[in-house]
């Protein structure tokens, strides 16, 4: 076992929500730790590199009102990074490439869209919400799938209050819709390059202590760490078995959001390969794929990049392909596929409550806690809810 390393504050999980935190508090002049078991930075903000070209695996676009992470952006040095997304449109896939809304029934839906002024999503699943707005038909037709696409999970029982949120901000000096030069993972690496902050990969947590000087935290491999804060920004299942040994009630309350695991799988193709114009996403009207997501946003010289997000063990390897194949529009892939997995949780009605509950056994306990399973799935909201724990920490210390 190695001698103790003492930090500020040790984070557990390096994404998004666990480098934005960390990176709050570095610049706050603390020593910060982030560690995680993946062998790099991001979690679902998962570039894919090859030679100079690039492809998102995870997280793929930006938006203007996404004001607290423009913030940081602009903070660690990334502003000229900033480009507008290409505009291309979207498309549905049935068995070929159609428009986005050949599917929907016009007369349902001019019927059914007054429901949106007097429709409340309040204690309602998407299902139940949209399913009036755009008709019963449509949304099983065609608005499932679209929907089930922007959050890469069966949208039906999804909260309706924590779905396609609306901003009260915005900036008015970037794009409405933007990515980064050199893809998402640089923000992260921006991140988790502070001075005062530590990464420590390819590491499992073995145990989590609190005493009276804080916490301490032994790894697989003997490693110790010790801080006075702690913040958990992992998934829900992780940070509860974390806690359990700190407050047997938070995590039983972590235990009980279900988890979405998702695969997906990128292909780099020359464009001459391809006979279908430039695409920001295709969407399956059925099938076993979410979405197929691209990189025509960016256009490059000579290649074109595709995402696509299954969910995990559905179907096996060679299904996958084939389904690959019919979206591309190919008789045969031949080319390479990379794989990346990846976690989300399914927001259920009762959220609200919930998150206040775990908000306030975590208070109770002293550590933080921070992810996609508080103020919604978005890059924002993990932003967002990490910023609250700062400040949260910042106000301990007052």
């Amino acid at each position: 076992m190695t001698q103790a390393e003492s930090y500020d504050m040790i984070v557990i999980g390096a994404g998004i929500s666990g480098l934005s935190l960390a990176n709050h508090i570095a610049r706050s002049g603390k020593k910060v730790l982030v560690v995680d078991t993946a062998d790099k930075v991001g979690g679902c903000l998962n570039t894919y590199y090859k030679d100079d070209f690039w492809v998102e695996m995870g997280a793929h676009t930006f938006y203007a009102t996404y004001t607290n992470l423009i913030d940081l952006i602009q903070k660690n040095g990334l502003e000229q990074d900033i480009v507008a997304r290409e505009k291309v449109g979207m498309k549905v896939f049935t068995d070929k490439h159609e428009k986005i809304m050949s599917g929907v029934n016009k007369f349902e839906l001019i019927r059914s869209v007054p429901n949106l002024f007097f429709s409340k999503r309040d204690g309602k699943t998407v299902k139940e919400y949209f399913g009036k707005i755009v008709g019963p038909k449509n949304y099983d037709n065609v608005f499932t799938r679209m929907f089930s696409a922007v959050i890469v999970q069966n949208a039906d029982n999804f909260s309706a209050e924590y779905f396609l949120k609306r901003r009260k901000t915005k900036s008015k000096e970037h794009p409405k819709s933007f990515i980064l030069k050199k893809g998402m993972t640089s923000f992260m690496e921006a991140l988790a390059a502070h001075e005062n902050i530590k990464i420590q990969l390819n590491t499992k947590i073995d145990q989590l202590t609190k005493n009276q000087e804080g916490f301490e935290v032994k790894s697989e491999l003997g490693d110790v760490f010790t801080s006075k804060d702690i913040a958990l920004a992992v998934s829900p299942k992780l940070a509860s078995e974390l806690s359990k040994g700190l407050n047997s009630d938070l995590s039983s309350v972590l235990a009980d959001y279900p988890i979405q695991n998702i695969e997906s799988r990128t292909v780099i193709l020359p464009k001459e390969k391809l006979n279908f114009d430039p695409v920001s996403f295709i969407i399956p009207l059925q099938g076993p794929c979410f979405s197929m997501v691209t990189r025509d946003v960016m256009t490059h010289d000579n290649l074109r990049g595709f995402a696509f997000h299954f969910e995990e063990n559905h179907i096996g390897k060679e299904e996958q392909e084939k389904f690959m194949t019919e979206l591309l529009c190919l008789d045969s892939l031949d080319a390479e596929t990379v794989e990346a997995k990846h976690k989300l949780p399914l927001i259920k009605v009762g959220h609200t409550e919930r998150m206040a509950k775990m908000k306030h056994l975590a208070e109770e306990t002293g550590i933080y806690i921070t992810g996609n399973y508080f103020n919604g799935l978005s890059l924002e909201d993990c932003v967002e809810r990490s910023k609250q724990e700062f400040e949260r920490y910042v106000g301990n210390y007052k």
